[in-house]
Order: structure tokens, then sequence, then C-alpha cells
């Protein structure tokens, strides 16, 4: 399959579409699991009678941290990638 055959029609997508879809999906796939761990514990918490896990926050707070750090890194990695496609795009014009 020849992602850049410039003969496709219809709704094929890019390997850069194909890339934001990927980290999209990842994070809010991982965002929905942590939301399932959350909603479990403090319904384990009401039901016991017991506190709320402190290893269920630490892992919602490093977990956040992780996300926002990879989010982050891909739309910077993107950036650097369009600025260089726009760089090398202006030296062959000239």
């Amino acid at each position: 399959m020849h992602w850049n055959n410039p003969k496709r029609k219809g709704n094929d997508m890019s390997r850069s579409e194909i890339k934001d879809w990927i980290v999209m999906s990842l994070s809010f796939g991982t965002i929905l699991l942590l939301f399932v761990i959350t909603l479990g514990d403090f319904y384990v918490a009401m039901e016991n009678s017991r506190e709320i896990s402190k290893d269920v926050i630490n892992l919602l707070s490093m977990s956040i941290t992780g996300i926002v750090g990879i989010i982050a890194g891909f739309i910077s990695g993107k950036n650097a990638a369009d600025q260089a496609k726009q760089q090398s795009e202006a030296q062959q014009g000239k």
C-alpha cells in the first residue's frame, strides 16, 4: 500500500493524519481507563466505608502528567517537522 499515491481518492488518510489519530486515540483511551479505575475505587470506598486509596490518586496525578508530556512532545515534534518542511521548500524555491 502506498500512502502518497495521488491517484487514490476517497477517505484515505495520509501518514500525518494516521499519526494524529493514533496519538488522539491513545490519549483518550488512557483517560477513559483512568476514569474507570477512579470510579471503581470510589465505588469500592463508598461500599466499604473506607478512604479513597492514595495509590489511585497517585496513579491519576502521574498519568495526567505523562499524558500531557506525550501530547506536548507530539505537538512540538509536529511543529518542528512543519518548520523544516517550509524551510526546505523555501530553499528549493530560490
